[in-house]
């Protein structure tokens, strides 16, 4: 792994960006410069034997990441059939005994949080219907879709082992530099001859491809492949049921829109009718207790069911607005005739916050094979945490670096105030500083972005913050391309 700071710079290459998807390129600080998103010229490079390596972390962290969420789903007292008959409105968790109810999860979302984990598993909801006293009828196993998630990774190259920082499971952005600008960018730059050239798969495993000349077989992609295993599980779909995108508008930079207008354009590209809407545009049908598409204002009688969506939107945001109970609700019906949610809600809950890193060291910490990956982590009020004295506190509900303090021996070197932790949940985890680098701007510190698609290791993005504050990726930071073993 190594930085190259004077790679090609392309010409045009802003409007060539721009007209590929990254229209969130340029922005001016409150010092009145402008800050370039992209950094065309710099570049990192890799060994086939890192990409391996990083790969390899990958695919083992995610298969450590089921086993945490088993674990956690275990702590929930709804996850019986006893607890989920005590009715929809019943209170039977506590912190004490319920990890979800421990990191401020509602506990009417409880239950639909299990229910799409356990998704596609025929054993575990068959049995409504055994005891006539239950409140619930029946239910059988539905399914889940989730299409994609990115671990961002600590990790310095050969001789240095991948370590975990958190997984952004259910909202990671990135997403459009990540699959195609930095594909482009290879090809027109030709920087690598190596026969993989890049770590990037992504485009192709959404979308999925012919078996080629040279035996490699076909494989349908994560959108045909997910929304087939949902028709199995509710055949009353259509053969290609319509998936809408919603985005949230208040975010003016527009890359919120721009990355979910990607991922809807590779849902269509696998054949799938699409529409991109607002998170404002999600209505409710009271009479019919549906969700729905209300166009506008006032034309609530256009209104459209939704039956499959995705959502650029946190769910520990949207349990907590006026009418989250009614979606759930809805999730809940047995005739698993409820809309469909991409990512499902146990992405956010057990997966997409750092509550998840105490979890991950307290069952796999002391494991030679799969422990490596792991820094030691603890909730923030715990023993544990008391014995670190150079550490990161991080929100269990945070963003984009945002309330994320790190201390070097007992001395605070990064502070990074915002919205986020005013639940006062949070937890600490070993300091491990991110790399240095020596660039025109000064030391800069990179981050791995390591993409899942459909839980199989796809690809890379390296997001780069400069000087000690860089050392807390934050939305300021700069994207760089990467290549596998550059010509010299």
């Amino acid at each position: 792994m190594r930085r190259i700071p004077y790679g090609p710079v392309r010409d045009g290459w802003r409007l060539t960006n721009f007209s590929l998807g990254l229209t969130y390129n340029d922005d001016v600080l409150p010092d009145g410069s402008m800050y370039s998103y992209w950094q065309e010229g710099p570049f990192y490079d890799f060994t086939a034997a890192e990409i391996e390596e990083l790969e390899t972390a990958t695919a083992t962290l995610y298969e450590m990441c089921l086993e945490a969420g088993d674990w956690m789903v275990g702590q929930c007292p709804r996850r019986t059939v006893e607890g989920r008959r005590r009715g929809y409105f019943a209170s039977i968790c506590t912190p004490a005994e319920c990890y979800l109810s421990r990191i401020g999860v509602p506990e009417f979302a409880h239950e639909q949080i299990i229910r799409t984990w356990y998704d596609g598993d025929a054993e575990t909801w068959t049995h409504y219907d055994k005891d006539p006293d239950m409140r619930l009828p029946m239910q059988t196993p539905d399914f889940s879709p989730t299409v994609y998630g990115r671990f961002d990774l600590w990790y310095n190259g050969a001789g240095s082992t991948p370590k975990l920082l958190e997984f952004n499971a259910q909202t990671p952005t990135s997403l459009v530099e990540a699959s195609v600008i930095q594909w482009h960018w290879m090809d027109q730059t030709g920087v690598s001859r190596h026969p993989w050239r890049q770590w990037n798969s992504i485009h192709d495993r959404l979308v999925g491809w012919e078996a080629t000349p040279d035996g490699e077989p076909a494989d349908p992609g994560a959108w045909r492949r997910n929304i087939g295993k949902l028709r199995e599980a509710r055949p009353w779909l259509p053969e290609k049921p319509k998936i809408f995108f919603a985005y949230e508008t208040s975010e003016a930079s527009g890359e919120d829109r721009m990355n979910v207008a990607y991922l809807m354009s590779t849902a269509e590209e696998a054949g799938f009718p699409v529409e991109l809407i607002a998170m404002s545009q999600i209505g409710w049908d009271v009479a019919g207790d549906r969700v729905v598409y209300v166009p506008a204002p006032g034309r609530e009688h256009e209104a459209e069911p939704i039956d499959v969506i995705f959502m650029l939107y946190p769910w520990e945001w949207f349990w907590h607005e006026e009418g989250g109970k009614a979606f759930f609700r809805n999730m809940a019906d047995p005739q698993k005739r409820g809309t469909v949610w991409i990512e499902p809600p146990y992405k956010a809950a057990l997966l997409g916050n750092k509550a998840l890193l105490p979890v991950l060291w307290k069952l796999f910490g002391d494991d030679p094979e799969r422990g490596k990956y792991l820094l030691p982590a603890y909730f923030a009020d715990s023993k544990g945490a008391a014995t670190l004295t150079s550490y990161a506190k991080k929100p269990v509900w945070g963003r984009e670096g945002g309330s994320v303090t790190l201390v070097r021996a007992g001395q605070t070197i990064v502070d990074n105030p915002s919205e986020y932790g005013t639940d006062g949940l949070y937890i600490v985890q070993q300091l491990c500083e991110l790399p240095a680098f020596d660039a025109l701007e000064g030391t800069v510190h990179p981050v791995i972005g390591s993409w899942l698609i459909d839980g199989e290791p796809a690809g890379m993005g390296i997001r780069e913050g400069v000087g000690v504050s860089g050392l807390v990726t934050r939305n300021t930071c700069n994207f760089l391309p990467h290549a596998i073993e550059a010509e010299s």
